[in-house]
């Protein structure tokens, strides 16, 4: 499978035919089928009384398998095609880095009733997990650190995009646009008409939309990947699998899958080294350590922003009643980071970010079109006020007062 880097880089996508080589979409199908099955028993089952017969499934505008936890031995077929040519293999080619690796698996399902349009967005909060601008810039200097696919097991015209707005910040029309009607065309819109068994990979920062969600057969895949060993910290950095299926699959892929989990795991403890040396203030450590997570010279302080959000989830873990999986991928995952931690080092830590914390606020909480809530961060903008040395300097003088 060829993909065209050069247009993936201008516009923010690739379209593919055949993904699903024909000989496989037949089985393919079946697995997902027998996923979606157990899914609408179990839902049945779970439902309150005042529920619709088939649960929140039925209930749902657009239902979604997700494979790590809705596989069995019958259908796990359909996460082994994960580590295809034309899938890994695709993201092997379109990111530059040593390991590319499952974010999460899905599928995208009809639902038993029109929902109609829902709403234009990229997939990223307003700052979170950087500004745009600073995630853009990430991209331009060492491409993408995240991709998504819609991979079509049935004709598929839902999904629609604005070819190139992942190089740019939303216009004035679209804001405009956004801010009256979400849910129509954008200006520049295009569908991405998909046959089955072909996909579109693309970045998550590209606007979409998900056109119309109707009871019309509809099966389309939905994984994401990320890399390890890239050149700085990924956009997207977390995960939404955990291990639990890979009894399920053949030895070869489940140990692809154990030395992923492996890599997840050393990322934490590299992280958690960072962290422990911003809480002990020892400067010459911290400047390692981050080069290390950060080995580019560029946009070192939009990792630097994104690091700050994780100590923020870290202190609502340790002084919070949030379930974790609300607060960061999995939940496991945070877990894990947040055993390196006593809830007092999350203060002293959570402190120490403060100050990069407010430079990313706006002046009072505003509602952000195309980012779809509220919020009290800066969607778009870095801040032009602050560096790493910055930031050293403001925990530094912190750790003087702390000593008097």
């Amino acid at each position: 499978m060829q993909v065209d880097r050069q247009q993936f880089a201008e516009e923010g996508y690739n379209i593919l035919r055949e993904v699903v080589p024909k000989a496989e979409l037949e089985p393919l199908r079946r697995s997902i089928e027998h996923m979606v099955n157990r899914r609408r028993e179990i839902a049945s089952q779970r439902r309150f009384p005042t529920d619709p017969q088939g649960g929140d499934w039925a209930n749902s505008a657009q239902p979604r398998l997700k494979f790590d936890t809705d596989c069995d031995e019958k259908s796990a077929s359909a996460i082994e095609f994960l580590l295809h040519e034309n899938t890994l293999g695709v993201g092997q080619q379109l990111m530059e880095a040593a390991y590319v690796v499952p974010h999460q698996f899905a599928c995208i399902c009809s639902g038993s009733q029109d929902a109609g349009p829902m709403r234009w967005h990229r997939d990223i909060g307003p700052g979170e997990p950087a500004p745009l601008r600073g995630m853009i810039s990430n991209m331009e200097h060492h491409g993408p650190s995240y991709l998504q696919w819609n991979i079509a097991l049935y004709d598929d015209s839902v999904f629609w995009i604005v070819p190139r707005s992942h190089r740019r910040i939303n216009t004035n029309e679209e804001r405009r646009q956004l801010a009256e009607n979400p849910s129509v065309p954008l200006p520049g819109g295009i569908p991405v008409e998909l046959n089955a068994g072909d996909g579109v990979v693309y970045t998550h920062l590209l606007l979409h939309w998900g056109s119309y969600y109707s009871s019309k057969m509809r099966r389309t895949l939905h994984p994401g990947y990320r890399p390890f060993g890239f050149a700085a910290l990924p956009n997207v950095h977390w995960r939404h699998w955990e291990p639990g299926f890979y009894h399920h699959l053949s030895d070869t892929v489940r140990k692809q899958f154990e030395k992923w989990d492996a890599l997840f795991f050393q990322e934490f403890d590299q992280i958690a080294i960072i962290f422990h040396t911003i809480i002990n203030g020892d400067t010459n450590r911290f400047r390692t350590e981050l080069e290390a997570l950060h080995p580019s010279p560029y946009d070192r302080m939009v990792s630097m922003v994104m690091l700050s959000k994780l100590a923020n989830k870290l202190y609502q873990l340790k002084h919070t009643t949030a379930a974790p999986a609300s607060l960061w991928g999995n939940g496991r995952d945070l877990i894990y980071l947040g055993n390196h931690f006593t809830p007092e080092q999350t203060v002293k830590l959570w402190r120490r970010f403060q100050p990069l914390d407010e430079k990313l606020k706006l002046p009072e909480e505003t509602y952000q079109p195309g980012f779809q809530r509220t919020s009290e961060y800066n969607p778009n903008d870095m801040p032009t006020d602050f560096s790493i040395e910055d930031f050293i300097s403001n925990w530094e003088i912190a750790t003087v007062v702390a000593d008097l």
